[in-house]
């Protein structure tokens, strides 16, 4: 039996509710006065009786005080609460209000109850704040199906309809928020390629600066600031609003301001208001360039732009996209009702496992949707996943990623950790789950604190597979395992507290040494002459990644040096512990040949570092000069510099045997990854003496 679902925009300013009918079309489900559009505007009477949607926004625009709007910029901010007649509302709260009252009305349209939803949130909001998307859906009495970010939505509903295969950008500029994402449309996909945005961008602030501008006249003639008012100066937000609309469709309007006894009316042209919110226009195209640049792409790699979100209907949006690109602006969708129709496609989708294909009716004449086909719906992470650590040489807290942003979700990645352990006492790990892409921790949210236990004692470092996974929705789980045994390991999330010890120096926190494991740092040392072009190269590549992906970064850093045959290698990426930065240095490995002898290059780069230090070395073929590169790297050795070579093809064995002071491997490019796996379990489980060959 085929299960009913609804789709939900919960938006800013507006909010929007779709279904998929008996004939398998999407349609907006429109409220109660009629509109397919419903205000997010919550009104609190005295006598506790809640009001949503119209009549609330109406009631706000006579200047009542006890009405909530633009909450969802605080979605998951534990600090902001709203107070009405004495009774604290958290933004969770007053979304939940506003996803019953759609709730409400879309049983009313469709004449049956409705329990299962897909509801969106913008692609940048964290995992904190996907969480309490869902907490608000529960409060009204929703299942909560997953959430998805909004331009995907949008990107679904346009797809959907499109049988062009095509990579689109979806400019998604909303009330509150923008978010910006690069698709791509095929006829088995509509797949997210890279995404990024900003929560506390969207129209509402083109009205702040629309009300400002006009304030600022206001104080030149009268001297008095009307936003000194509480009731004026929520007035004054709603005639920005209606300002700014009027200047979307006039090339003038005007702007009254009444207050303490005086009047004010101020012409404000299109024009003015472009150029006084050009700052806010830019960032919105500066995140756009981000989005392409995270794929290696510019506008010329686009075949158009979809606008989605009620404030791209403002000229100024299209004007500046057509000085940056020729590209056409894509106007298939309804701007306000394209998330929710997105939605209302997922859910169906999901709760009846099913996929979409375009169905043309050839006897009317009219295209609708089956819930037949191929053409499935594939996601990305908006922000990276990490974990708090501390640097190789315990001078600072950093955030390491873990998931980089843009990945595919649902997603898993596994990285071990290396601790101390005692048979006195129970043994336990603190990890600080992050997301965002800063390098400080206190630039990132802090999902939560999990606290591992249940760790076996071992003689040597015991190493625990933690995994991270990004579910459907963009939420995180972690779950841990011990490597020696294979036992399950207890995971307890809690409340991460007060969190200013990151700013401290970790050797002044936590001084014990005997409980510190020694850093590790490790220079991969890649050939990339000629010879190992094409399919070699590729799986070199996916080797070193393979590799970084066993390493536990909150101990270890990882350097990469292109080395073509040797005495022209370079650093491309110092030793970081920034799997991001780490993938982008063996993706940007070029045949260049430039630089320095390779082993003068890794003693260099090694010389002040503290900890075990290790470089391995991939190449095939003859190197020149090789009596000099023995001598160099006998030199590293001397340094106790742990050197492993890996060769396959026509390289000199016993050249490979003299470099390397810990390990020579002969292998295949088929098995380059199991190659480095052996050389990363080694590192990382610390059991194999690492010393000199005789």
């Amino acid at each position: 039996m085929k299960v009913t679902t609804i789709g939900i925009d919960l938006g800013t300013t507006f909010s929007c509710v779709a279904a998929i009918d008996e004939h398998g079309k999407p349609i907006v489900l429109k409220n109660d006065d009629g509109n397919p559009i419903t205000p997010s505007v919550v009104a609190f009477e005295q006598d506790g009786n809640v009001i949503v949607g119209d009549e609330a926004k109406n009631i706000q625009s006579l200047g009542d005080a006890n009405v909530a709007s633009f909450f969802k910029r605080e979605m998951g901010n534990p600090d902001f609460y709203l107070t009405f007649h004495g009774r604290q509302h958290s933004p969770t709260d007053l979304s939940a209000y506003v996803l019953a009252k759609l709730k409400a009305d879309a049983e009313k349209v469709l004449g049956k109850s409705v329990a299962k939803a897909v509801i969106t949130c913008p692609a940048y909001f964290s995992a904190i704040q996907r969480e309490e998307v869902k907490n608000a859906g529960k409060l009204a009495g929703l299942d909560v199906l997953r959430v998805i970010n909004e331009p995907t939505a949008a990107a679904v509903a346009f797809g959907i309809k499109s049988e062009k295969e095509q990579t689109l950008l979806v400019y998604d500029l909303g009330g509150g928020t923008f978010d910006v994402t690069l698709m791509k449309i095929t006829a088995d996909e509509i797949a997210v390629l890279a995404t990024d945005g900003n929560h506390q961008l969207g129209g509402k602030d083109w009205d702040d600066t629309l009300r400002d501008y006009a304030v600022g006249k206001f104080q030149e003639e009268f001297a008095a600031n009307p936003l000194e008012d509480s009731a004026t100066a929520n007035d004054l937000l709603v005639a920005a609003e209606n300002v700014k609309k009027a200047l979307s469709q006039k090339i003038t309007t005007n702007f009254v301001i009444a207050y303490n006894g005086n009047k004010g009316r101020y012409e404000i042209t299109r024009e003015q208001f472009e150029d006084a919110t050009k700052h806010l226009i830019n960032q919105t195209l500066t995140l756009c360039e981000s989005v392409l640049a995270a794929k290696q792409m510019d506008w010329k790699h686009i075949d158009g732009i979809l606008l989605v979100g009620g404030s791209t209907r403002m000229p100024q949006v299209e004007s500046e996209l057509k000085k940056h690109t020729d590209k056409p602006i894509l106007h298939g969708i309804n701007v306000d009702e394209a998330v929710a129709i997105g939605a209302a496609i997922q859910a169906d989708l999901d709760a009846n496992e099913k996929h979409y294909t375009l169905e043309t009716k050839q006897s009317s004449g009219k295209s609708g949707y089956t819930l037949e086909g191929r053409r499935t719906i594939k996601d990305v992470t908006g922000q990276s996943l990490g974990m708090i650590a501390e640097n190789t040489d315990r001078s600072q807290y950093i955030n390491t990623i873990i998931i980089p942003r843009n990945t595919n979700i649902p997603s898993c990645e596994v990285r071990p950790f290396q601790l101390r352990t005692s048979s006195r006492q129970d043994n336990e790990i603190e990890v600080y789950v992050t997301q965002g892409e800063g390098i400080i921790p206190s630039g990132c949210a802090i999902l939560g604190k999990y606290v591992i236990s249940g760790i076996t004692h071992e003689k040597n470092n015991a190493v625990c597979d933690i995994e991270y996974h990004y579910d459907k929705s963009g939420t995180v789980e972690v779950c841990a395992k011990q490597r020696s045994t294979g036992k399950n390991l207890t995971v307890r999330r809690d409340e991460p507290g007060d969190m200013s010890w990151t700013d401290l120096c970790p050797k002044d926190r936590d001084p014990e040494p005997e409980l510190i494991i020694e850093p590790v740092t490790v220079l991969i040392a890649i050939d990339t002459s000629g010879s190992m072009s094409g399919q070699a190269f590729i799986l070199a590549q996916k080797a070193a990644k393979d590799f970084l992906s066993q390493m536990d970064l909150s101990h270890c850093s990882v350097g990469i040096i292109r080395a073509p045959h040797g005495p022209k290698s370079k650093v491309i990426l110092p030793p970081s512990q920034n799997a991001t930065e780490i993938v982008k240095a063996i993706d940007s490995l070029t045949d260049t040949w430039e630089g320095e002898p390779l082993f003068e290059v890794i003693k260099n780069e090694l010389a002040d570092i503290d900890g075990q230090r290790f470089a391995v070395i991939l190449t095939d073929g003859q190197w020149g000069s090789e009596e000099t590169m023995i001598r160099q790297a006998n030199e590293c050795h001397a340094a106790d510099i742990q050197i492993a070579s890996l060769g396959f093809g026509s390289v000199n064995e016993p050249f490979l045997q003299a470099i390397a002071n810990w390990d020579m491997i002969m292998t295949s490019p088929e098995r380059f990854s199991e190659s480095f796996s052996k050389i990363a379990q080694v590192i990382t489980e610390g059991k194999t003496e690492l010393q000199r060959r005789s």
